[in-house]
């Protein structure tokens, strides 16, 4: 397990940030799928929050760019 390199993960927010569009739109694009830099996880019980997974070099891949600008 020690050979395991930690992956970089973004919040939806730090994502935005590089991209025209808010939050709130990679947010919902995670739900639904669209994406493949990253993921959603629904809530476990009712009124609970969604968390969300977005793969750092993933993310920059999808924008055309290999590392963090």
């Amino acid at each position: 397990m020690e050979d395991i390199e930690k992956v970089k993960t973004l919040t939806p927010v730090e994502a935005a940030k590089f991209i025209p569009k808010n939050a709130e739109w990679i947010r919902a694009g995670l739900r639904e799928e669209r994406f493949d830099f990253g993921s959603a996880v629904p809530p476990k019980k009712a009124g609970g929050k969604w968390n969300y997974i977005i793969i750092e070099s993933k993310f920059f891949k999808y924008l055309g760019k290999e590392q963090k600008i």
